[in-house]
């Protein structure tokens, strides 16, 4: 049975089944709903030519550098292979 995430706090015990024991987990239905919600807010945004921290810009030293549209999509998907990476062994 999956761990349904997105409704209530994940648990500790839940989180170390996920990590550890590879347990399947599922979103609400109610996070998929806030998840569409906030990604039309941020489309609306972008498409208005709103400046936002980390989205259209750098961060840290270079938050005050707007990227261009052609930048964007590989910022983001960089920022995400940053946070990605681990040092050391299991927890």
């Amino acid at each position: 049975m999956a761990i349904v995430i997105g409704n209530t706090r994940l648990s500790t015990d839940k989180l170390v089944r996920i990590a550890r024991y590879n347990e399947k987990v599922e979103l609400h239905a109610d996070a998929l709903v806030l998840i569409r919600k906030c990604r039309d807010m941020l489309e609306k945004k972008i498409k208005a030519g709103e400046i936002m921290y980390g989205v259209n810009t750098g961060i840290g030293e270079f938050s005050e550098v707007v990227l261009d549209d052609d930048k964007i999509k590989d910022f983001q998907k960089y920022l995400i292979y940053n946070h990605a990476a681990g040092i050391g062994g299991p927890a």
